[in-house]
């Protein structure tokens, strides 16, 4: 099969109009992953579904298994079959890539069936890519086997710190060297924590290994006396660092190591401004252990949200918990990392917010914003003319944005809004089947609801699909 063949039957699985005659000929009648895009659309019928469930390829109840696009109940149907290698895949889940764009869970029960099953593979990969309830991820704690208890902890999202420190004491020295990673913790004696900063490779390695250690006083000053900038960083962001030697770090010498100490969520608003600290527009600050931890912590996340420190602020905007008052505060916050980590992490941030901060944003991140229902979708016709490509594409989404601009905007220079506009169901379908020869958009056309049926079949038969 030609490439473009292919590029445009990939395209028709996930086409909104295409029959489902039409998906279950390429199950049927197609080879390889393409088969698998059928269950990539936005819905996957359940005929399809039947077909899959009872195919004799494997393969092909895989691709069900892992399909983004079918519902948790579609792949829970899965959940019993005879081969191991299926039921591994639904206990894994689709990977959906973008924050924002959620796979449907598997249903509890089928969850707890999965939990138990008899395969350790199973057990191991549940939970990998779709959550899990609670409950489930408990059981996985205490599973018999290592590589289970190993995969749950790197698995469970934000795993609660109560739930993660019992298994720094396992057993099995992979289950605890995984908690101690999950709890960034550093194990070992004050002696092997000495070793393991010397011989870690890099200066963030030892600035890691530091801020993971259990303190003794006596390791402390002794990690203090190195005079490694790296390790005194590391010291700075260590929460059990005596409080002689925070006094001490306030005032080092390297803005780094200032830096970390400002960041101390016990210091008062008053310490932390005697504290020589910059953070400039574009800095990067990458959050200490104790704010994963601590994200569903209210008093903290608010008095994080109020300080007067921009790198406090980035570290209230990683917590989706925040109350509304907060999360207006920071809609509104002078620092555009504030606001953006708010976009990302936030359910509720404000809908004109996620447009300012798309079209503000210079990261390839900066679509993963689209999902959420608050984005906006009326007036977006008013970027057609705008020089930001990422910001012409958005004109689709306009409800209101009439035919004639849709078919301008599918002569863009941009290919990326060339396939947004072929995706559009307002396109004609003259221009459509035009944008189904061109190697840059012939995917994307293939995709669009105006297609004709007759173009379809063309498309099956080209790909040898009876």
């Amino acid at each position: 099969m030609k490439r473009a063949d292919l590029v445009r039957l990939d395209g028709l699985t996930r086409n909104p109009a295409a029959p489902e005659s039409v998906l279950l000929r390429i199950l049927a009648g197609a080879e390889g992953p393409v088969r698998g895009s059928v269950f990539e659309r936005n819905e996957v019928p359940e005929s399809v579904c039947d077909a899959a469930v009872s195919h004799p390829d494997r393969e092909v109840r895989g691709y069900l298994a892992v399909g983004r696009g079918a519902s948790g109940a579609q792949r829970a149907r899965l959940a019993a079959d005879p081969d191991p290698w299926v039921r591994s895949r639904v206990a894994a889940g689709p990977e959906v890539h973008g924050r924002w764009r959620k796979a449907d869970p598997l249903p509890d029960e089928v969850c707890a069936a999965l939990a138990r099953d008899e395969d350790r593979q199973v057990r191991a990969w549940l939970g990998m890519f779709v959550p899990v309830p609670d409950e489930v991820w408990a059981l996985l704690l205490a599973d018999p086997e290592p590589e289970v208890r190993k995969s749950a902890l790197y698995n469970w999202p934000h795993a609660p710190i109560e739930a993660v420190r019992p298994l720094l004491d396992d057993p099995d020295p992979v289950v605890r060297r995984a908690a101690a990673h999950v709890a960034d913790v550093v194990l070992g004696s004050p002696a092997e924590i000495v070793e393991q900063v010397a011989a870690a490779e890099s200066g963030w390695g030892r600035r890691r290994t530091v801020a993971g250690a259990v303190l003794t006083e006596e390791l402390a000053d002794r990690l203090y006396a190195t005079g490694d900038e790296d390790v005194r960083a590391g010291l700075a962001a260590n929460q059990g660092l005596p409080d002689r030697l925070v006094a001490a770090l306030a005032s080092d010498a390297s803005p780094a190591v200032r830096l970390a100490v400002s960041l101390r969520p016990e210091l008062t608003e008053e310490r932390r401004a005697a504290i020589d600290w910059h953070v400039g527009p574009k800095d990067r600050i990458q959050p200490p252990a104790w704010v994963a931890h601590s994200l569903t912590d209210p008093v903290l996340m608010r008095a994080c949200a109020e300080s007067a420190h921009p790198g406090m602020r980035r570290f209230a905007a990683y917590s989706p918990h925040l109350p509304g008052d907060l999360v207006a505060r920071l809609a509104a916050d002078e620092d555009f990392v504030v606001r953006m980590l708010l976009c990302e992490n936030h359910p509720a941030a404000p809908g004109e917010l996620l447009l300012e901060t798309l079209l503000a944003s210079p990261f390839i991140t900066r679509f993963e914003q689209l999902p959420q229902p608050q984005f906006p979708r009326a007036g977006l016709a008013r970027f057609a003319a705008s020089e930001d490509p990422g910001a012409r594409l958005l004109v689709a989404r306009d409800p209101e944005a009439p035919a004639e601009l849709i078919e301008r905007l599918s002569h863009d220079p941009s290919a990326g809004v060339r396939c947004a506009m072929a995706r559009d169901a307002r396109l004609p379908a003259g221009r459509l089947l035009e944008l189904l020869d061109d190697p840059e958009t012939m995917g994307a056309a293939a995709e669009g609801p105006a297609l004709p049926l007759t173009a379809m079949e063309a498309i099956l038969a080209a790909a040898g699909i009876p």
